[in-house]
């Protein structure tokens, strides 16, 4: 039994929907478990034939926690061999349904909710309550890290080596191959991400500005929304860049998006291990990015792109600047990403690497 906070489109839900399409659904069932009236994804859910099951009538959140007996019960109704568990909140569920009903208890750590507070700036406050309840994680059966930099900080909250399972990210191949069809004759950076602080949107501008009188025919695509889309509208407003810099607002074309640019480019101040770097790569783009959390387990520093230190205005100038002069390093090193995570970031292997845990920690006969 998968649990979720909610059916909301989300990373982790998102994460779990592609790897759903993907299992082997004749040696494992699978039943998903969440809080709230359902979500935007619920129907995707239900077209890979999982069982769904509700276990609150809101998203979960520590609130809802406080009616355990009544998740207990419907947990009990439909009792599984293992509980998967993605992010805090369904750990904390799955921490209560392993002390009431003993079953085995796999945590999945997507977020940052077990980082501690103090290398994430502006977020004290909550990350301090996780932390306080991080401390419970230790009791787990096996713990699943998504990068190398999570794996050390689940070791500091005292899970022990022996339960972490290194299992990175992973994007499938199964869609069709898409063709570029936009102009070439201009240099298309894109950026993939919500308008919030830890993207650090700002530095991405001041870059750009400073790139565009070397190279003159570069262009920049920012996709997403978010609370700081209007200061950094208005930022490209005061350097004059309106007719350089474009936003895309949320898309639901994402991939075509990426395979009509030419370099992908993140400037974040942090990350674990974001997808969207995995979907770029194998749209064939070299990636531009900040060397923060897991990228650098991904991206593979004058291989398949080009890693700056967070921060480093001139450096991200630079990198961009290398990359747009010299086309033919940019589409090699675009074919070495594709390829790379074509083989080491499948989720059909993702799914394999899961199985084995399943069947690690399952007795044979529930298998």
């Amino acid at each position: 039994m998968h649990v979720l906070t909610s059916l909301g489109a989300g990373g982790a839900e998102t994460n779990l929907l592609a790897l759903l399409r993907e299992f082997d659904h004749q040696e494992f069932e699978h039943v998903v478990a969440f809080g709230g009236e359902g979500g935007v994804l619920e129907p995707e859910y239900i077209a890979t034939g999982v069982t769904l099951l509700k276990l609150s009538r809101k998203p979960l959140s520590l609130r809802s926690l406080l009616n355990k007996k009544e998740i207990i019960r419907l947990i009990r109704e439909m009792p599984p061999d293992l509980l998967h568990c993605h992010l805090d909140l369904a750990n904390l569920v799955g921490l209560l349904a392993k002390k009431d009903l003993g079953i085995p208890l796999l945590m999945h750590f997507h977020g940052f909710g077990i980082v501690p507070s103090r290398i994430l700036p502006g977020k004290s406050h909550m990350y301090k309550v996780w932390n306080v309840i991080s401390m419970l994680y230790r009791y787990c059966d096996k713990a699943i890290a998504i990068c190398r930099f999570q794996y050390q900080f689940l070791e500091r909250i005292h899970i022990t080596k022996k339960k972490i399972v290194l299992i990175p990210n992973g994007i499938s191949f199964n869609d069709a191959s898409l063709n570029k069809t936009e102009e070439k004759d201009k240099y298309n950076f894109i950026s993939v991400g919500r308008f919030y602080p830890q993207k650090d949107h700002a530095l991405l501008i001041r870059s750009f500005c400073e790139l565009i009188e070397r190279v003159p025919d570069a262009r920049l695509l920012l996709v997403g929304d978010g609370p700081l889309r209007g200061k950094v509208e208005e930022q490209v407003k005061a350097l004059g860049l309106q007719g350089k810099v474009k936003f895309l607002g949320v898309r639901r074309d994402i991939p075509e998006l990426l395979v009509n640019s030419d370099c992908f480019i993140l400037s974040s101040s942090w990350e674990l291990h974001p997808i969207t770097i995995l979907e770029a790569m194998k749209a064939g783009l070299p990636v531009v990015s900040t060397s923060v959390g897991g990228v650098p387990d991904t991206v593979s520093d004058g291989g398949t792109g080009l890693l700056v230190k967070v921060g480093d205005q001139e450096a991200l100038t630079e990198a961009m600047y290398t990359l747009s002069s010299d086309r033919v390093k940019s589409r090699s090193m675009g074919v070495n990403g594709r390829a790379l995570v074509e083989k080491e970031f499948n989720n059909k292997d993702v799914c394999k690497k899961l199985e084995d845990v399943y069947r690690e920690m399952l007795p044979s006969e529930s298998a």
